[in-house]
Parts: C-alpha cells; structure tokens; sequence
C-alpha cells in the first residue's frame, strides 16, 4: 500500500534522544535492583497522617487514666483496654466503666453527653494515682461518678494497672445494706419534674411528709405566669452546686434554673434540702414568685 509522504511526516515518531533515554533506563535499573530494600524502607516508616490519635500510646499518667475513663465511658471498650498494663486486672474493668454509662442511659433516659476531668497526678508506692470525674449528661441533667486510676511507668510508658469507683459498693461485702439514696438525685428529679416535664404531681412524691417552703404547685404556677408574659418557651435546669446547711441530717443543693422564651431569658435560683431521702424544703425563687 502507497504511503502518503505528507501524512506520514504529519503523524511521524518525535525525535528520539538516544543518550536521554539510556541515561532513564540505566536509572530505572538501579530502582528496579534496588527495590528490595527502598519499597519495605517506606513501609516500615509509615505514614503518620494515617494514625489515629486514640490509638498513640499515652504520654503521661494523667493521659492514661484519662483514656481508660473516657474511652471506658464513651463505648470504646477495646481502646480502654489497651490503656491497661500487660496483666493488669483492675478492680473496675472497661465493662463495669460501659455497665455503669448503660445505668445512667437507663436513669436519665438516654445520655447526650459524656464529660471527663482528672485531677493531678500523685506519685505513690503502688504507682502513680489520678482522680477523675466522669459526668453523664441528658440535656440539663447530670449524674456524677468519681474514680480513682492507678498509673504505672515503665521507660516513658504509661499504662494503667488498676482502677478504682470512689464510694461504689464494696464487692462481696454480702451485706444487705439496703438500698442508698443519693441526695443529689432526689433533688434533681423533683426539680426536673416540675421545671423540665412540668409535672409537679409528680414531684410531689419525694417531699416529706412534714416540709416547708415553697411548694410544686407555686413553682408551676409561677413559671405559667411567666409564660404569659413571654410567650412560648423552654425551661431547663443549668447547674447544681452544694449548698451550706445548719442540720447534719440536711443535704442541701442550689438549682440555677432558666427560662427561654424568643425574646427573653431570665435564670432564677432555688434551695433544695433533703433528708432520709425526701425534699424537705425549697426556698428562693426571687424576681419569678
């Protein structure tokens, strides 16, 4: 077949540069004989954008019982475990830390939030201890647990090698100690059922039988009065603190409570005392009763 010279010229090879092209393919030689050792070289160096942050290993005791209480807390339960020293066997394990989160799920009706703060690290003997406080939290309610880690180093590593609930009932004590009521709870379901589920029916249930102050129904009515000044909004509990009292047997908290309409948002504060697990007083309230 007739070859048309102009379209060859056209579609022709571009010049080869021989000695260029020698030069690359000695070059690709020495990369193809050298690649037993350079491919594995970047293997092994990693790349340390690809590591995940939970899974470095703790840099100091504080790091480390920090992991164990929030990974532990926070459905993590593989990386609380790898927090642990090799044979470690804490008295609180990642499953009672898990056990504990599922109660409060189940107290509180869901949790939204987990908060952790530790303490500072204290040398000792055994190792290094560190307190922490872990808060679960279902919108503006909040339980509280405390802890006490145990910290061991080794070279500038860091494991936990024990752990501790703070005031958890004693394992295999048998005794039938009956059931503890927490003050705090008590004064913040009655608080929560009448300024968050408005329902100071049901608030009524913890109050003593003999108490003073303000009642649920005042509160209640109170907070309508508010509305309709108002117009349409959400009421929520925003801080629990403890409160001083003048009887031993009296557990005391203050309540910070808001109101938040479209236009306006006001906090007002409120005393709670309990006793044997009963309001037994509310007080406060200035500027809404």
């Amino acid at each position: 077949m007739a070859v048309d010279e102009a379209e060859a010229a056209e579609f022709a090879d571009p010049p080869r540069k021989w000695g260029r092209v020698g030069a690359m393919a000695g070059a690709w030689a020495i990369v193809v004989a050298l690649g037993g050792w350079v491919a594995p070289s970047f293997a092994e160096s990693g790349n340390p954008a690809n590591v995940d942050p939970r899974d470095e290993a703790a840099s100091s005791a504080n790091n480390a019982a920090w992991r164990y209480l929030r990974y532990g807390s926070n459905q993590d339960l593989e990386r609380a475990e790898a927090t642990l020293c090799e044979g470690a066997s804490p008295e609180l394990t990642p499953s009672d830390l898990d056990a504990i989160r599922q109660a409060y799920d189940a107290e509180l009706g869901g949790i939204t939030r987990v908060d952790l703060e530790t303490g500072d690290p204290v040398p000792g003997v055994d190792g290094t201890t560190v307190a922490g406080t872990v808060s679960y939290i279902h919108e503006a309610t909040q339980r509280f647990e405390e802890f006490v880690i145990t910290v061991q180093e080794d070279d500038g590593a860091f494991c936990v090698s024990n752990a501790v609930r703070v005031g958890g009932e004693e394992p295999g004590s048998g005794d039938d100690l009956g059931e503890v009521v927490d003050p705090e709870a008590v004064a913040a379901d009655f608080m929560r059922a009448i300024v968050v589920e408005r329902e100071p029916g049901s608030a009524a249930a913890p109050h003593c039988a003999a108490n003073t102050g303000v009642t649920p129904e005042e509160i209640d009515a109170a907070i309508s009065e508010w509305a309709k000044a108002n117009g349409e909004f959400t009421a929520f509990i925003d801080t629990i603190e403890p409160a001083e009292s003048s009887e031993t047997s009296i557990t005391a908290f203050t309540f910070e409570i808001s109101l938040k309409a479209s236009l306006n948002q006001e906090t007002f504060s409120f005393t709670v005392a309990v006793q044997e697990g009963c309001v037994t007083m509310i007080s406060g309230g200035d500027g809404l009763i």
